[in-house]
């Protein structure tokens, strides 16, 4: 039946050694060498994962601050232009506004020129119109005097 004999255990465990040594020689080594190799470059791509995102977060705030900044720059800019409209607006009402006088002045001295022409051309006919009344009144009077002195 089944005998159990010393040498060959001995030697099976002896094959079985050598049989690992070659294998941890040959097989299990270089497998632990990519494995690790893996690893490693499993880690470094990680790494560098890592370390664009840190980039990728830091230019994303840059570029926040330099929206902010030019949020801001914009918004000075529409200050600063509503502020000279209004400054335009005012100089130009200001403007209008003594033209108006200007021309409001003008009107009233054209106006009292031509009233004092009227008047004295009114006055001219006035007392051209009270020459003849009189040329007449003397006309009637001599023709009146001549007739009763006959």
């Amino acid at each position: 039946m089944l005998s159990l004999n010393p040498w060959d255990i001995l030697w099976t465990i002896v094959n079985l050694l050598i049989l690992y040594a070659i294998f941890r020689k040959f097989l299990f080594q270089p497998v632990m060498n990519i494995i690790h190799e893996r690893e490693d470059m499993i880690n470094k791509q990680f790494e560098d994962a890592q370390k664009q995102q840190d980039d990728a977060a830091q230019m994303k705030s840059e570029y926040e601050n330099q929206l902010k900044g030019a949020r801001e720059k914009a918004d000075q800019i529409i200050l600063d232009a509503k502020t000279r409209a209004q400054e335009e607006y005012n100089n130009k009402m200001e403007a209008t506004r003594v033209e108006a006088d200007h021309m409001l002045e003008k009107a009233k001295s054209d106006i009292a020129n031509e009233q004092e022409k009227a008047t004295r051309d009114a006055q001219a006919k006035i007392a051209e119109l009270a020459l003849l009344a009189a040329k007449k009144i003397m006309k009637t009077g001599e023709a009146h005097d001549a007739g009763s002195s006959k």
